[in-house]
């Protein structure tokens, strides 16, 4: 099979790239804010429950999205609460699980995540490339710190990896001379590769391709977005609704219609977008970037 190929020519180049990857300041993706034991009051942990929006609800142990969607919905029609008892009237709040809350070693105490960039680079940023990788096609969006799209594009390949590893090399500089300088890329991580079917024949010959990009991407400021992250800071649907979802909402953006950003785009780049059959890799790389800048560079938060 294509995989076995490709896994027996890419054994030599493990470690080097290992070592590449190591000694870079390449940055993974790390899970957001989780909430760690240490000990609260009760009324330390109600403050938290009515100081906190939907979003930082759902970093809590045991609080999902529906569970904080139900505590904003009903922080706003009821106001705040004034015991940690009055939680038990919203559905999945049972006595049981109000009174876990209030156990030590269940108390919840915000543990800040790490930046996927410093300071000085979030002052000094001017743009950003972000990609979506895929095995016959990638997209990629160029856009600047004011929202500005300087270049959006959707390129094809016969096939970016080829059972000749040297050619797959080749693909991936030529996807390199490609990218528009930027101060950081951001790259759409590969999901986790499951153990057999045909989802572990994709899975890995992509993360493939995602180390070799890091590599030639090297000496730039490279991170890793996992896809994930994008689905549910946007709230997209899930399962195979996701792709269109995701089109909805970039062309409320086209259309000045999204209630949280405003994006600048050319009208070309705007009719390449409309003319194009399959519009989600363009849909994905522009919703990544918007993701970075409000979480890396902004730090602000969609409701």
């Amino acid at each position: 099979m294509m995989i076995e190929r490709i896994l027996t020519q890419i054994q030599p180049w493990i470690p080097l790239t290992s070592q590449r990857i190591k000694t870079s300041n390449l940055t993974y993706l790390p899970s957001f804010g989780r909430y760690c034991s240490s000990y609260l009051t009760d009324k330390e942990l109600l403050d938290r429950f009515n100081t906190f929006n939907e979003e930082q609800l759902q970093t809590m142990k045991g609080i999902g999205k529906v569970k904080a969607d139900l505590i904003v919905n009903h922080k706003t029609t009821n106001g705040g609460f004034d015991s940690l008892d009055q939680l038990k009237q919203i559905r999945g709040f049972s006595t049981k699980m109000v009174d876990c809350l209030r156990k030590p070693e269940n108390h919840l105490q915000h543990r800040k995540s790490m930046s996927l960039i410093d300071q000085n680079l979030r002052e000094s940023l001017t743009s950003i490339v972000s990609i979506d990788l895929g095995f016959k096609n990638f997209a990629y969006v160029h856009m600047d710190r004011n929202l500005v799209v300087l270049d959006w594009h959707k390129l094809s390949f016969p096939s970016i990896i080829d059972s000749d590893l040297q050619k797959t090399c080749e693909n991936i500089l030529s996807i390199r001379q490609t990218l528009p300088d930027a101060d950081v890329y951001v790259i759409e991580q590969a999901s986790a590769i499951p153990s057999h079917g045909a989802s572990f024949n994709t899975g890995i010959p992509l993360r493939i391709l995602e180390a070799l990009l890091y590599c030639v991407l090297q000496p730039q400021k490279v991170v890793s977005m996992n896809a994930r992250t994008v689905q549910s800071y946007f709230n997209l649907a899930k399962g195979r609704r996701k792709k269109a979802d995701a089109v909805k909402k970039t062309i409320e953006l086209t259309n000045g219609e999204s209630l949280h950003h405003s994006v600048t785009f050319t009208s070309q780049q705007i009719t390449e977008f409309v003319n194009n059959r399959k519009k989600d890799d363009l849909s994905d790389c522009l919703l990544q970037a918007l993701t970075f800048y409000d979480k890396e560079v902004f730090n602000r938060f969609i409701n």
